[in-house]
């Protein structure tokens, strides 16, 4: 699974564009650009979502195929399968994207949860239809994080998540104004949001299943089957998931020995972190840090 940032140089992401400051991304998108992530081999650890100004777009999402039109909105979720499979020369959208852990460090997260598989578990599908005064007031909204993503504000990352938890908070808004079909219940939406709560808290330390459902006071089997019926992926390709973003990061950024990653990880050996690494990232740790300090890993990558 790429990181987003990854991802962004892959489909040949430009800095000096200013729609992007590492974290968050913000843009009116045509159809040209929108074929760019079919470049991607891999999945990206990001949430994003898309309103259809104009035009259609035919994708898959997941599983499944999913067509849509003006005025609605289309939300990934990290680790979801994408790829366009057809879009009208009239197309244009605005799409904000997210980066996974930026996203788990925000206060607003619990609503971004909420907001990001609310389609998916009511609906069947990753698309929803908004009315046109919704789809031009998330639009406005979303603009205004593109312009202080831009802009040259002394206070941009206070500002850039403060917006965010309002986008996040009106679209929830705007989704418990929609008339659906609940796909899942209640009890289930919560337990879901809890077991996302407590695997931020204790992912280093607890890499088992038996762990998140004991402290939630479900059964393992009862907790794999919520996971998969809301997002469509196993609780172990969560912990799995973390596991690789924090290593990925304590590589990249820190003088922590390779042992002592591992140790703080909680893996029982190097051999053994080591074997995860590369089976999540397709080098071994000492590879990839090698190639993090020579500047080679995109380019690894994409090769």
């Amino acid at each position: 699974m790429y990181k987003l940032d990854e991802a962004y140089h892959l489909i040949g992401g430009n800095d000096e564009a200013g729609m992007w400051d590492g974290k968050i991304f913000c843009a009116t998108t045509d159809a040209a650009s929108s074929w760019l992530p079919n470049n991607l081999e891999e999945t990206v650890s990001c949430y994003s979502f898309t309103i259809v100004l104009n035009g259609h777009m035919r994708l898959i999402s997941g599983n499944q195929e999913v067509e849509l039109g003006k005025n609605e909105l289309y939300t990934y979720m990290p680790g979801f399968p994408f790829r366009l499979l057809d879009i009208s020369r009239d197309y244009q959208g605005i799409c904000l994207i997210v980066d996974e852990p930026t996203a788990h460090d925000t206060p607003a997260f619990r609503y971004l949860i909420q907001t990001s598989y609310f389609p998916l578990a009511h609906f069947g599908t990753p698309k929803q239809v908004l009315s046109p005064d919704d789809a031009r007031s998330l639009t406005q909204l979303m603009q205004t994080i593109h312009d202080h993503i831009v802009g040259q504000s002394s206070f941009k990352d206070e500002a850039l998540h403060l917006l965010l938890s309002v986008f996040m908070i009106d679209l929830q808004d705007i989704q418990q104004r929609t008339p659906r079909t609940r796909h899942i219940t209640k009890r289930n939406e919560e337990l879901f949001i809890s077991f996302f709560s407590l695997l931020r808290q204790h992912f280093t330390e607890h890499h088992d299943i038996g762990y998140y459902a004991n402290r939630m006071n479900i059964t393992t089997t009862h907790l794999s089957r919520i996971v998969k019926q809301v997002t469509g992926r196993t609780v172990i390709s969560f912990i799995d998931q973390m596991l690789a973003m924090e290593a990925t990061w304590l590589l990249t950024t820190s003088g922590l020995t390779i042992t002592q990653i591992a140790d703080s990880l909680h893996f029982a050996t190097t051999a053994s972190f080591d074997k995860f690494f590369i089976r999540m990232n397709g080098h071994s740790p000492k590879q990839f840090r090698n190639m993090s300090a020579n500047g080679h890993y995109l380019a690894q990558r994409d090769n």
